[in-house]
């Protein structure tokens, strides 16, 4: 496994809204400026399968790989050799949340896709958080 990307920050909301908001993935471009959409093609769940695209990118089939309520969600991007996991968390802290993002990488073209694409991830998850936290502060 190789850590492509690792963002955190806090709210004075509630991590319920920030997993609805992960987990409503036709919602993502409203605070996500890296992807130009996510669709699933079953209804949510893990295990549902999807396609989604980079804003510059093509469209790139993913799984969605972790669900617990009102906490976690992550999907994972099937490269060519190689999985993209990006793991959402939102843990309460004291009227608040705790948000943290990472991505990484598994497979055997791993490291060729973490030279690749890296700075990239880490530079998009941390303009995404920034501006749902945000979106989250308005609401």
């Amino acid at each position: 496994m190789i850590e492509v990307a690792r963002v955190s920050a806090e709210s004075s909301v509630g991590p319920a809204w920030f997993h609805a908001r992960w987990c409503d993935l036709a919602t993502h471009q409203e605070w996500s400026a890296s992807m130009e959409f996510l669709r699933l093609d079953e209804p949510f769940a893990v295990g549902a399968r999807g396609v989604s695209k980079a804003v510059g990118g093509t469209p790139t089939p993913f799984v969605v790989t972790a669900f617990e309520p009102d906490s976690v969600y992550a999907d994972t991007t099937l490269l060519r050799g190689a999985r993209l996991t990006v793991h959402h968390e939102a843990r309460p802290r004291g009227a608040g949340s705790h948000l943290s993002v990472h991505a990484y990488l598994q497979g055997r073209r791993a490291r060729r896709w973490a030279r690749q694409m890296g700075d990239d991830v880490q530079k998009a998850l941390a303009v995404d958080l920034t501006r749902l936290v945000s979106l989250a502060e308005k609401a």
